[in-house]
This record gives structure tokens, sequence and C-alpha cells, in this order.
């Protein structure tokens, strides 16, 4: 066969050789007379050989007689790759099987089986349907079930054998024809060979020679068709896909000549062209000053079998002078299914000459992924054949294309969806993390005219390429690992979640998270109750609605369904949920459905207070005679009334003139009515025709500022004020409105107003909120921060757990929170000296009897040792929890002080006692004894004295009410005493002494 005119103008011819040799030696030895050898019956299948089942054959069917037969011949497609996979010996066991079938058949129906070498085998039976579809199923079943490898399924061809005349060989040749339709149609796995194959072959001859003349006149051309970044919509390279123009039949299918071409060979010759038209292509693109993005062009597996493929594409490239990276090959699925070493040493030398590889077609045919793991390529491309599937198998098929994508990532290949005709397809894509697709939704194969200047604008382009690196996408089943996020952040980030199964028209709730409760204001333990009647909690006139739904979910896997339903509360009150469900599985008659709800009822308010503006609007720009007193303006005038009202639905809008009063201009129904009137006579009695009457007289001020002090056409204002109701309350109102010219030449006022007092009011709660936060926010920092004392907050445990510890604390002790749990196990107790954890105990029972602040004074220890502290503390419970909370404060220099003094009022001579003056009254305590032990007094005896006014005999009176005054003089004056009287006591044995007292 003609390939192509070298560079001297020699013809060229591709010759296909086989070796016959076995065969010629046996028809040799048929003439000669001479004896079979043994070798007539296959050593490894048990079949007769070619040859001698052709010999078979004949005598058969001469002693047949009447009886009608069939031959069958059968093919194992893909055979190699099983091979390649798990090796000899196992493709030996394979063809064995086979023929322990053929065998059977054999001797069960009076046949003739033979072995054809390869994979290829032929029978003759009777023409019996029942027979012929027995032995299909019997082999089609043994392969299926073989290590669950069902792409390797066999393809039946079968001639019915009406003139034994016919030469077995032309019988086997017409069986062949009839196999070869079905390969590659993994539907359809059997055909009988009819007379209109035959007149297919002559046509194939005859477009076979066409093609070869329309390579000479150069008929053949290339479209291109975009690769797209599917989340931006951006170019990032080109296909180039052939195209004929016949000068008669005009622009023919490749589908109608590719698979001729790649069945006799003769595709190479086609391929170099278009490839070398794609390069000039390129190169012309570049000349003319534009920026160059990757194109691909097709390569098959003959034109891997017939020429050296990286020296041809590296000569292009250096013919048209361009960089490797811009032309990118394509190589299809089905080549690697066959020659696989051959294949994958052709890819790995390309990637080495710095050409882009691609899997085309990978889904189209025979996938595997174990396929994937063997082959280098840079680029997978998906064939979204994947998808076109019914309803039953369609929830498998997005699953497959899950695990392919889910596979190459994880392998470094990058993704390109090809065949992407549908915005559902594509959302379905980019959830499962392929971003690069291919198809008519995006852009048709195009010719050079219509997609250069596509390409010329670079906004239309993202130069990057498939190769960009992309930041790594998270998992959602990442989210799903504990170590990541605990159980009730992810409640919060999925919200309301819950599954449902659906028999016939009852739903049930299988199961649902905390957030479902929360949702619906349930609990566990009711909803558990009503899963059965779930349905009863939605308002009836929304069950079909719900229905819906599901229904709607079966129908789009990809995306689910919506809708929102409103739902009755526990607590009697109604909200409306929004839900979004999924088809999970079928099993028998059920259906398991995942679904989502949220709480939309401020949603639906808005919504409904929106319809409600939209209403007001429609009846401001459609108004009638109803309104006669808006029908007064001019067309302009209401349009620019209906402009500002637009900007304040809901609302009304009055108008006034720009005069002392403001002068009532016009008011249309829906302020009437917003003022609490029937009518606008009544409305505009009650104002007294003014519209100044409409605003609250302390707002007036503040609305004329607003407003400004002089008036022109084309003024825009906006103010808030209050205005009043027929009920005699006031409400706040968001006025916008613009000067206008009335129809009399005054100027006017037309403004739209809006009730704002639930904003304001919330307004104003915010404000005191925010007031209420700050004081708290001060109080806490002062707690935590600024106090002299260390708050604690402890669980009323055996040992006291801490709840909350502040910075303060923490100072004193010189601890940081985590040396307190590693230390002390986080329990208050474990810092209390062992000596004093009895007086904690009995002061915490004395806290609960009690339920006031008690100081406590006790030892505790810090990182520099025990110290002194008082515990200011109270007993409290809140929702059932009891715990302690209170104020630590270091007091050990106080407590050192102490103990000092009392050492020192020991062994002081002189005496010290405190006096208190309380309403004139004196009131003694002594704390050194000193100079009164001296003179026989002790402390009991002393106080006594003082309790009963002893001093009143032992003191002069005149003495007396000196000291008195004393006293009260240095009290009032906070100063130090000095006494200059002498004072006389009497001592124990009634002798005087005469005593001159210090300071």
């Amino acid at each position: 066969m003609a390939v192509r005119q070298s560079r001297d103008d020699d013809q060229i011819i591709m010759c296909f050789v086989q070796d016959i040799h076995e065969q010629k030696e046996k028809s040799l030895e048929i003439k000669e007379h001479k004896p079979l050898p043994s070798t007539s019956i296959d050593p490894l299948t048990g079949l007769y050989r070619k040859n001698i089942f052709v010999q078979k054959a004949v005598r058969l069917l001469q002693t047949s007689g009447t009886h009608e037969h069939c031959l069958m011949v059968i093919d194992i497609e893909h055979f190699k790759l099983f091979n390649e996979w798990y090796g000899q010996e196992a493709g030996d066991q394979f063809l064995i099987d086979i023929s322990l079938h053929l065998k059977k058949a054999q001797e069960e129906h009076e046949g003739i089986a033979g072995y054809m070498g390869d994979d290829d085998f032929c029978i003759i039976l009777p023409n019996d349907q029942a027979v012929i579809s027995s032995l299909q199923q019997k082999i089609m079943g043994y392969i299926r079930h073989y290590q669950g490898n069902v792409g390797f399924l066999p393809a039946f061809g079968l001639y019915m054998i009406e003139d034994c005349g016919v030469p077995i060989q032309t019988m086997y040749d017409r069986a062949a024809i009839a196999m070869s339709s079905v390969k590659g149609n993994y539907t359809k796995r059997s055909c009988i060979y009819g007379s209109g194959m035959m007149q297919k072959m002559k046509n194939n001859h005859i477009l076979l020679s066409e093609v070869q003349h329309a390579l000479e006149q150069e008929e053949f051309t290339f479209y291109a068709q975009p690769k797209c970044n599917m989340a931006t919509g951006k170019i990032i390279g080109l296909e180039s896909l052939v195209r004929w123009n016949h000068p008669k039949r005009g622009m023919i299918s490749p589908g109608e000549f590719i698979p001729l071409l790649e069945s006799n060979g003769f595709i190479t010759n086609l391929d170099l062209y278009v490839w070398d038209r794609v390069c000039r292509s390129v190169r012309d693109w570049i000349d003319r000053g534009h920026r160059a993005i990757p194109i691909s062009v097709n390569v098959s597996r003959v034109d891997v079998y017939s020429l050296d493929i990286v020296q041809t594409f590296k000569d292009l490239t250096e013919k048209y002078r361009l960089e490797p990276h811009l032309i990118e090959i394509e190589i299809t699925e089905s080549a690697y299914t066959e020659e696989y070493e051959l294949i994958n040493d052709t890819i790995e030398k390309l990637r080495a000459s710095g050409f882009t590889v691609l899997m085309d077609d990978f889904g189209s045919g025979y996938s595997s992924l174990n396929m994937l793991k063997d082959v280098n390529v840079d680029v997978l491309k998906i064939d979204m054949k994947f998808l076109e599937m019914d309803e039953q198998s369609a929830e498998k098929g997005y699953g497959i294309l899950e695990a392919i994508i889910s596979m190459a990532r994880f392998m470094g290949m990058k993704i390109i969806a090809e065949g992407v005709e549908t915005k559902e397809q594509m959302d379905y894509l980019l959830n499962m993390g392929c971003t690069y697709g291919q198809g008519y939704y995006f852009y048709h194969p195009m010719p050079i005219s219509v997609f250069e200047p596509l390409l010329a604008d670079k906004n239309n382009l993202d130069l990057r390429g498939i190769k960009a690196r992309q930041l790594e996408r998270l998992h959602i089943k990442e989210l799903l690992n504990e170590n990541i996020v605990s159980e009730a952040m992810l409640n919060n980030i999925m919200g309301g979640v819950a599954f449902y199964k659906i028999h016939g028209r009852e739903i049930e709730l299988v199961r649902c998270n905390e957030q479902y409760f929360k949702v619906t204001g349930s609990n566990a333990v009711d909803l558990e109750e009503q899963r059965r009647i779930i349905l009863e909690n939605i308002y009836e006139e929304d069950h079909q609605t719900v229905f819906d739904l599901f229904d709607s979910a079966d129908r789009s896997i990809l995306n689910g369904a919506e809708a929102d339903v409103r739902r009755l509360k526990d607590d009697g009150s109604t909200i409306w949920i929004h839900m979004h469900v999924y088809l999970l599985k079928k099993q028998g008659g059920d259906k398991l459905y995942y679904g989502s709800i949220s709480d939309v009822t401020e949603q639906k308010q808005r919504e409904q207070r929106l319809n409600a503006s939209q209403r007001a609007l429609s009846a401001v720009v459609h108004i009638s005679e109803k309104d006669p007193s808006f029908m007064k303006l001019t067309e302009e005038n209401r349009r620019t009334a209906a402009s500002i009202f637009a900007q304040m639905s809901p609302g009304g809008m009055i108008g006034g003139y720009c005069e002392d009063g403001f002068p009532l201009y016009f008011a249309n129904h829906e302020m009437v009515r917003l003022l609490g009137y029937g009518s606008f006579e009544e409305f505009e009695q009650a104002i007294d025709g003014r519209v100044i009457n409409t605003i609250h007289p302390d707002d007036r001020e503040q609305v004329a500022k607003d407003i400004g002090p002089e008036y022109y056409a084309g003024l825009e204002y906006t103010t808030t004020y209050r205005m009043p109701k027929k009920d005699g309350s006031w409400f706040w109102s968001l006025d916008k409105g613009k000067v206008i010219e009335a129809e009399d030449g005054r100027f006017a006022i037309v403004s739209a107003c809006t009730d704002i007092s639930e904003p304001m009011s919330v307004q104003q709660q915010l404000a005191e909120c925010n007031a209420i936060l700050m004081r708290k926010s001060q109080e806490l920092a002062f707690l935590n921060n600024d106090m002299p004392g260390g708050y604690h907050r402890c669980e009323d445990t055996p040992d006291y757990d801490f709840l909350y510890i502040s910075d303060r604390f923490l100072q004193i002790f010189g601890f940081t929170r985590q040396e307190i749990k590693d230390r002390f196990g986080n329990k208050f107790m474990n810092m209390v000296h062992p000596d004093d954890r009895h007086l904690v105990s009995a002061g915490v029972e004395e806290l609960e009897r009690q339920d006031v602040i008690v100081n406590f004074e006790y030892r505790m220890l810090s990182k520099n040792g025990y110290i002194w502290v008082i515990d200011q503390s109270r007993y409290m419970e809140y929702q059932g929890r009891q715990f302690l909370q209170g104020i630590i404060t270091d007091i050990t220099e106080t407590v050192n002080l102490r103990n000092r003094m009392s050492h020192l009022f020991v062994h002081l001579p002189e005496s010290i006692f405190l006096l208190r003056i309380r309403e004139g009254r004196i009131e003694f305590r002594l704390l050194s004894e000193g100079f009164f032990a001296e003179y026989g007094y002790t402390a009991e005896s002393l106080d006594q004295y003082v309790r009963t006014r002893f001093y009143n005999d032992t003191v002069y009176p005149e003495n007396l009410r000196q000291i008195r005054q004393d006293l009260l003089k240095a009290m009032k004056k906070i100063q130090n005493l000095r006494l200059l009287s002498t004072y006389i006591f009497l001592r124990k044995n009634h002798s005087l002494y005469h005593w001159k007292p210090a300071r």
C-alpha cells in the first residue's frame, strides 16, 4: 500500500507480512498424500490446528446431509494486555479453559472446533439458536467471573452455512468480518454476517481511494477545540481535529473515515499531513506577533507501530522552529492495550524530548485503574461517557469517575474532562477537583478563521496552561478525621444534618446530629418517638413540596434538590426550614437520602416584606384614578417619585411645597395607610393640610438642618424623625426626598418614608448592650488584671478543681496555667499547706450554711515556697452546678509583721492599748501589758475595770474630762495625742501612784 512520497519522489510502499510456513507445509503434505503428523492437534488447547480444522470442516459439511450449520469465530479482545498483566502462564490457562467449553460443545452437538492461533477460535455447530446462545453465554460467563476482569470480553462472528460449496476459508473470513463489527462495542458482542457487509467493504475500498486523492488535493484541514479552565472559562490549550472538506459532499465527519483508515493502516498518511499543517499554523501565528498556546495532535497506535514517533515530532518542531511544549501528543487509550512496552517506551522518549503526552479517551473503551500506575503520561483525558447512563446506573458512573480523578491526582497526573456538555457536569467535575475541561458546553470545534480571533484577545487565555501549579485541595474526608476537627466543630460546620429513609409515601428520620435538634427546637427523645411520623411536623400544605423534593433528588444525583417548607416546633411556634437532600442509595423498595436543614425564617420574613414592597411599588408605578392626589403630578414628577419610592420600599410617599409649614402637595395610599387613616381626605384634615404636622416637634429642627436652608430643583436629602399615627402613637421614619418643580412652577418636596422603629429600637438596645458590655469588660479587666487579689473559681469537688484562674492569681503564685495543671492536677486543695487543709474544708462547710462571703487565712504553695493568703470566697449554685469563687490576697508580709509585733509586745516595758471612741463612748483594748503588769494588773482585770468605769474612782474628775476632750479632738483631727495632765491610779493594794503618761 502506498504510504507517501520520499524527498526524491520515490513511492514508499507499506507491506504487511504474515508467516504461513506451517500452513504451506501442511498443504504440500496433503497434496503429496503424506500421513498427517501428530501436530494436527494444538498441544495447548487440545483443539484442531487451523489447517486440520479446515479439512475436518469440509468432511463434516459433506456428510451432514440436509442439516444446516453455522460457523462461529471467537476473538478475545485485549488478550495481549492480559498476558502483559497476568503473565504467560495465566494467559495459557485462560485459552485452555475456553477450549474446554468448545470441546464440550463439539462433543454434545457433533460439531468441529479449532484453534486459529493467538486468541482466535472457530467452531461449526448445528444452526440452532439455543445451542449457539448457550455456548456464547457459557464463555461470556466464564470470562466475566475470571478474577473480575470484565474487560477481556469475547467477540463472536457468525456465518450461516447455506451453500456447502463455499470454501471454508471464505466462510471464516465472512464470520471474521461480522466479528470485527462488534469489537470495541461493550454492549453488543455478537454479529451475524450479512450481504450488506460485503457491500460495506466495497464502499470502504472506494472511500480509501478518495482519501488518497483528497490528500493529494489537500482537501483535509484541521479544526481546533479549546481546552478550558472550567472555574474561569479561560482557554489553556487547543486540540486539533481533522476535517475533510469534500468538493462534492461538503464537510465529512471524521467518524466516517477515521475508523477505516485506522483499520487498514492508512491513518498514518493522514496523521503526518495533519501534524504538518498544525505546526505550520502555529509558526504562522507566532510570526504574526501573537503568543502561542499549546495545541495537541492525535497519534494512533498504527502511527506508533509504523513510524519513529519521537524523531518525527522532533523533525517537525525543528522544521517550524517551535518549542516542544507547544505541540502536545494525545495517544488514544486503546493503543495502551496493545504493544504495551512499545507505547510506554515511546511516551518516555517523547517526555524526555520536552513534549507533553496525554492519554486520550480514558473510559471510552477498556479502562482500568491498574493501567494508570504503569503509564507515565502527563495528562489524563477522561471521557464523559461515564455520565451517559440511565437513572439506575448513574450513581455508579459518578463513583467510577470520582475514583479515576482521585487516583490520577494521587499519582500526580493532570486531568482534563472531555465531552463536557452541561453546566451540571461542569459543576460536578469541579466539586470532585477536576479543574480543566473540553466540550460543547464551552466551545465547539472551529476552523482557523474562527478560533484565531478568539485567541487574539488575551482576556480569553490562561497562558499558564494545564501544568500550572495549583493550591492543594482540602478533601472533605479530611474534615472527618478526628485529629483535625472535633465533632462539635464539625457539627457547626455542617449545620443540621439527617438521614431519611423513604418507602413509598412514608418518610422516616433515621439519624440526625446535634445541630438538627437546635434548628428544629427538638430533642433526641421526642424525635425518636416521631421518627416514623416526621411529616406530621410539616405544614399540611407543604407535604407535596416535601414529596416533590425527594423525587427531584432522585433525578439529580449530582446536585440533589432544595425546597423551603414550614415546620412546627415543639413549643408551638412555626419556622421556615430550607432542606437540601441527596439520594445516597436504593435498596429494595427503600431509598436512603442525606439531608441538610437550616432555619430561614428571617429570610422568608424579609422576602415577604420585599414582596409587600414590590406590590406597593407597583401601586405607585401603575397608579390609577383611585389615588387622585398622586395623579395630579406630571408624568415626569410621578417618575421621580416612583424612583425615590423604589429605593425606600416598603413605606409611603408624601409631598409638600417648600413654603412655611410645607403645605400638602400629595400623599399616596400607602402613606395614608401607614399613618392609620382610611382616606386621603381624613389624613389631610388631620394634619391641617401641612406636612410639618407629620414631624415630631422635637425633631423639626434637625429635619430642617438635614434638608438645608435653600431649595432648588434636584436637591436630595435623607433624614430621620418621628411621625404620628392616627391612634396617637409615634414611630420612627426614614425620609428620603428630592426637590422638584411642581406643575404650577413652585418648588415642592417628594419623599418616601419608611417605618424604621424596629431598627431604631434595636439600635438603642444595641447601644445599651454595648454600654453594659463595656462596663462588664471593664469589670472583667479589673477582676483579671487590676485588683490586688487573684480571682479564682472552683468546682465543688473533693479537691476543688479549678474552673477559672485570673492572670493576677497566676502572678501571685508565680505559676503558669499549664504548670498548675501539671504540678497540682489543676486542683485548688493541692496548693494548700497540708496542715491548713482542714481549715479550708471547714470554711467551705460554713460557706454552704451561711451563703455569705467569709474570710479565710491559711498557707498556699507558690513557686518561691509557702505564702500566707487571705481568701474571701463565696459558695454559689448556677444551673444545677455548685462552685466556689473568691479573691486570694498575699498577706505574708502582714502575717510576718504581726508575729514580730506579738513577740515585741510580750517584752515591752510600756503598756500599749487601743482606744476607740464610738458615739462618745471609749472602748479599750490592751495589746501589751508592760506598765500595768508591773503594778499587778492583768489584761482581764484591767478590761473589767475599764468596762465597769473603775477609772471614775481612780482618776481625778477634772483629769478625766480633759482626757475625753483630748481624745475627741485628736480623733477629729486624726493626729497623735499627747496628754500633759498627771493622772492618779489606785494600785491594787489601794496605794496611790502618780503617772505622767507618755505620748
